[in-house]
């Protein structure tokens, strides 16, 4: 893609999701950057390093990108309590991986068991599974909140359920085989 977009073009990329990839052949958009393409990368702490609550995250573009953002960014867009727990999550290596490995052994268990049960997925490299179905999303989705699963509508039919920690996604598989027979 970034091929056929013309120099002075600016790419944006929401790499939110970027520490759970492993597909070695995922698109490298640092590649683009260190190249001095007109990217701005966005990335996030809320994800992997659990600090959604924050509020934080960061950018990666050429200097005079961020020079043209400056002039429009609020003062003040976030406070030093954020700041100083994304420094040290950076530095938190052992809660990273240990992300990771929970959420491989859970998209692994949930993708044995849909295919069990016959659904559809999208594979991932995020925390999270979408789900084309066939059936009304709104209505699977009430069906599992009644069950105190919450999963997110991305369509008509389609869903997403998060990757949890394996109780959770045995609560959920649970869940969405009651729902199914009902």
């Amino acid at each position: 893609m970034m091929k056929r977009i013309p120099d002075g073009v600016l790419v944006v990329a929401d790499e939110a999701y970027i520490e759970y990839v492993t597909d070695p052949g995922y698109a490298d958009s640092m590649k683009h950057f260190r190249d001095g393409r007109d990217i701005l990368i966005l990335r996030t702490f809320s994800k992997i390093y659990g600090l959604a609550g924050l509020r934080i995250g960061y950018g990666l573009a050429q200097k005079n990108i961020v020079t043209e953002m400056n002039k429009l960014r609020p003062p003040f867009n976030t406070n030093s309590l954020a700041q100083k727990a994304a420094l040290q999550a950076l530095q938190d290596d052992e809660h990273v991986q240990t992300s990771r490995a929970v959420n491989a052994q859970g998209k692994g268990f949930l993708y044995a068991q849909l295919e069990t049960l016959g659904i559809k997925y999208v594979p991932t490299e995020a925390n999270f599974i979408y789900m084309p179905l066939e059936q009304n999303a709104g209505e699977l989705y009430n069906k599992l909140l009644r069950e105190g699963i919450i999963v997110r509508p991305m369509g008509p039919s389609e869903i997403r359920v998060t990757i949890g920690l394996p109780e959770e996604n045995r609560r959920f598989i649970e869940a969405l085989k009651k729902v199914l027979n009902n």
